[in-house]
């Protein structure tokens, strides 16, 4: 088959079975992406930030469905805050980033050279040649589900239009399966030893299964002092949220993170600090209906927001719950600014429940009951005293 570089990479998607593709614009992306749409008949929208585009795509990999996410070499650097994580949770299907490099800097803010960034990082990259792109695509899926790690591709985005030759391939796709596992899929601090020695045994292409697993921690006595005290606070909404928690609960790393061991096991995705929305984004993708986002009022503001974006244009009805306690109080307790958290959410205003006491049990339940009952996205403040 005779055809653009562009195409090529999106004929790999496809036959790869690669349903949830994310790509912010740029140059090279926004070609490949709409070749993509153009060649799946599906109508795919643009993301708006790199950090958001990446999560979700890491997320829907970590549910068990092939994905990919595109960006230029700048973006890669904004989604750093989700790509240092997501090195630590293992994926359950192939999950790609395709850096669209911009050699020349004509078509960016300035020139920058990725190569020396992807050395000092923890993450495999491939340097594709463009008339090999087809097979470089599938390699990196190969590679990606063999380390079980997020795999970059690297494409010079002045060749994306050169046309190429190459021979389809059949029998590409393949089923994957998620089941919870917060070993593998929740980033947090009682278990980062053992997420480090994973890592490093699936980068050398070594058996992770033989690492001895640490003990389950019983949440939230066994925790250190800082982690108990914020996490009793919150204790008398998980007992509560326990019913309600739906197919798949997402997390930050956080306070809220203590929630995912057992015995409420009320978490069960977490990555970065304000992650969570985005990450309900790609588990709602990889097929997972009623999924929930559990999320502080600190990491709301500095990453959540980005994440609200995607749920509003994809109009899912995702059930988000901010802790709203007006502190960062898993880094020290600085205090939150009231203004600054209110105008923000001022244009959600339709979207908004409240509770009101998150210390009464029958209140929480009557607000989570109402929110599980409609199938439309909701944002639940919980109002913490101070």
């Amino acid at each position: 088959m005779k055809t653009t570089v562009s195409n090529a990479i999106a004929h790999a998607l496809i036959n790869l079975g690669v349903d949830i593709v994310t790509c912010v614009p740029g140059y090279g992306g926004t070609d490949t992406f709409l070749a993509y749409n153009e060649l799946s008949m599906r109508n795919l929208k643009f993301s708006y930030h790199e950090e958001a585009a990446f999560t979700i795509s890491h997320s829907a990999s970590i549910c068990g469905k092939r994905s990919v996410s595109m960006m230029k070499a700048h973006g890669f650097m904004k989604a750093m805050n989700s790509i240092t994580d997501a090195v630590y949770s293992e994926i359950s299907a192939g999950f790609v980033t395709i850096i669209f490099e911009d050699k020349s800097g004509k078509h960016s803010d300035s020139i920058l050279e990725i190569i020396p960034i992807l050395n000092s990082i923890p993450i495999q990259y491939i340097q594709a040649d463009t008339k090999n792109i087809y097979n470089n695509i599938i390699e990196a899926y190969s590679e990606s589900e063999k380390k079980k790690l997020p795999v970059v591709v690297l494409v010079d985005a002045l060749n994306i239009n050169t046309e190429i030759e190459f021979q389809p391939k059949n029998n590409l796709k393949k089923s994957f399966s998620y089941s919870r596992d917060i070993y593998k899929h929740v980033v947090h601090p009682m278990l980062s030893e053992y997420q480090y020695k994973v890592y490093i045994a699936n980068k050398l292409g070594g058996e992770s299964n033989s690492i001895i697993k640490p003990e389950l921690p019983i949440a939230p006595l066994q925790f250190p002092d800082r982690a108990k005290n914020i996490a009793l606070k919150y204790e008398t909404f998980f007992k509560v949220f326990q019913n309600f928690r739906g197919d798949l609960v997402t997390g930050d790393t956080s306070g809220l993170g203590v929630f995912a061991f057992p015995p409420y096991n009320c978490v069960d995705i977490v990555t970065y600090m304000g992650g969570s929305i985005p990450l309900s984004v790609g588990a709602f993708s990889a097929g997972f209906k009623n999924v929930w986002a559990l999320t502080g009022d600190f990491g709301f503001i500095s990453a959540g927001t980005i994440g609200l974006i995607e749920i509003l244009q994809r109009e899912l009805p995702i059930k988000v719950v901010i802790f709203y306690n007006k502190q960062a109080a898993s880094t020290g307790g600085p205090q939150i600014n009231k203004k600054v958290f209110r105008q923000i959410l001022a244009g959600f205003e339709k979207n908004i429940m409240h509770i009101s006491n998150p210390l009464d049990p029958f209140e929480v339940d009557s607000v989570l009951k109402e929110a599980s009952s409609q199938n439309e996205f909701k944002i639940i403040i919980a109002d913490y005293p101070e």
